[in-house]
This record gives structure tokens, sequence and C-alpha cells, in this order.
């Protein structure tokens, strides 16, 4: 009877023993199945796969690497936003290239000069100027406090002044004037400075253009060229031609007066690096300003 329960016995360790191998196997491999889940796709290519161990799971606040997949998706991302980006910097810049090479002009110092067009009308010319930002805004602002509103309004009394002296009719026009709207006159400039802040050491100089769509594309061009050619030589100042901008070949006011009215902006000069011209010596801006509208008023070869 005893040697019959040993053996019983002895079977049911037994049938106890092959459970707990079991347990042991099925546990195994799930951990195996959840471990492989958290291969990387290199480990997946890999000959020998090893399995991680439970213990050795990531922790809490460890870094965790990207799958491949999500890194080279962001990395074309972030490529294709750059080519975005420099996509509309080119297309800005790009129109105020074409406006100046349509204005006859790259480097003026070595240009021919333009050919005289049409006569200048009978009898006492109206001028407009467009103080830049005047009762709007400030328009850049130097550390100090000094505004471009500031400066823009100095040049333009200044010019203004010049050309009554002379007999002409003058309208000093705000920046968002009313009286913009079917503006007549036989002359339109609008008068600006460039950026206060520090750039590099080639922001300086200036600028000028007109309407990259004008309806007066002659009789603006040789109004561009006469400024530029005259500035230039009373200031001393180099063209400025690669920050032409589009806020200025499509300037509001060209859309807002009289379509017979020829007109052109101009940068008079950044006001960091050009600060002492801007400021000091004013009436040379302010002349060689009048000089470009007079070259255009009389006909004369810039």
């Amino acid at each position: 009877m005893k040697k019959g329960l040993t053996r019983k016995k002895a079977r049911d360790a037994a049938k106890v023993q092959r459970a707990t191998v079991q347990r042991a196997q099925r546990a195994g491999r799930r951990q195996a199945a959840q471990g492989a889940r958290r291969l990387s796709p290199a480990q997946y290519d890999s000959d020998k796969v090893v399995v991680p161990r439970p213990d050795l799971d990531v922790l809490p606040g460890a870094q965790v690497e990207l799958p491949f997949q999500f890194r080279r998706a962001f990395v074309v991302l972030i490529v294709l936003v750059g080519l975005v980006l420099i996509g509309l910097v080119v297309a800005q810049n790009w129109q105020g290239f074409v406006a100046l090479q349509s204005a006859g002009y790259t480097d003026l110092s070595n240009s021919e000069p333009a050919s005289t067009l049409a006569a200048p009308k009978a009898g006492p010319a109206r001028i407009g100027i467009v103080s830049g930002h005047r009762g709007n805004d400030s328009g850049a602002v130097c550390a100090d406090g000094l505004t471009e509103a500031q400066v823009n309004f100095d040049h333009a009394v200044r010019v203004a002044s010049l050309l009554r002296a002379q007999g002409y009719t003058v309208d000093i026009l705000e920046e968002f004037d009313p009286r913009l709207r079917g503006y007549v006159a036989d002359v339109l400039v609008s008068i600006h400075a460039d950026s206060c802040a520090y750039i590099n050491d080639l922001a300086t100089g200036f600028k000028v253009t007109r309407a990259v769509d004008s309806p007066l594309p002659e009789a603006d061009d040789r109004l561009v060229v006469c400024l530029t050619a005259r500035y230039q030589r009373v200031t001393g100042l180099r063209f400025h031609a690669n920050t032409v901008t589009y806020d200025m070949t499509q300037y509001h006011a060209f859309y807002e007066i009289d379509r017979a009215t020829p007109a052109a902006i101009i940068e008079t000069g950044f006001l960091y690096l050009d600060r002492t011209l801007l400021t000091r010596k004013a009436d040379q801006v302010a002349q060689g300003i009048v000089d470009g509208i007079l070259c255009y008023l009389n006909g004369e070869t810039p």
C-alpha cells in the first residue's frame, strides 16, 4: 500500500513540475514577444535578434530615439519649409530687380545717359511730396528714440522749401493722406529711410523705384533714373539695388493717385550707417531729391 502511495506522489509531483515548466515557458514567450515589438528597424534587419530583458526596459525620463521613419519625415519637412521660405524671398526681390532693369540701370556709375522723352508740361508744375509714415506710424525707430517718420518729414519740408523758392506748387502729403486718392500732379515722390538697426557693413546706400506695373512706364522710368543719378551725385551714396522690396515696387500710393501722375519712391539711406548724412547733412539729401525732380520736369539728361 505504501508503495502505491509513493508512486502516486511521484506522479503528482511530476505533473506539478511539468505544469510549472509550461507556465514558465509561456511567460518567457510572452516576454520575448513584448521585447521583439520594441526592437528598432536596425535590430529587425540584423541576422541575430536579441530580445531585451524585461528588467532592461527604458526607465522613465530617459531619452527615447524616434523610429527611423519619423526622423526621415521630420528632416523632409524641415527641408520643404526652408525651400518655401527661400522661394518667397527670391520672388519678393525678383519684382524689385525687374523694376530696376526696366528702368535701365544696374550700375548707374557706368551707365549711359537716358534719352530725353516728352517735354514738360507748360505752366507752373505741381509737385507732391509724401512724408513717409507721417500721420500713421513711426517707421524705423533708433535706440535713442529717433524715428524714420521724423527724418522723412524733415527732408520733405526741406525739399518743399527749395522747390517753392523756384516757383513750384508743392503739396506735402501724409502717408495715407486722403488727398492721395485721385491726386493729380506733374510728379509725386514719396520720401522714406531704411532700417536703424545694424545689419552688416554693407547696409549703406539708397534706392529708388517705381510701381512694378506702372501705367506710365517711360515717364516713371525717367523719373527714377533722374532721381537716382542726381541723388547719387549730390550725396555720394551708392545705389543699393539688391534691397529694393515688394513694399516699394507695390507701394500703396502708386495705386491711389491719378494714373496720369508720374511717381517714384526713394529710400534716402540707412538710419544706422548713413545717419550722419540723413540728420546732420539733411540739406544734401533734400538737394539731391530736388535735383532729381527738376531733372525730370525739365526733360534733362541725367
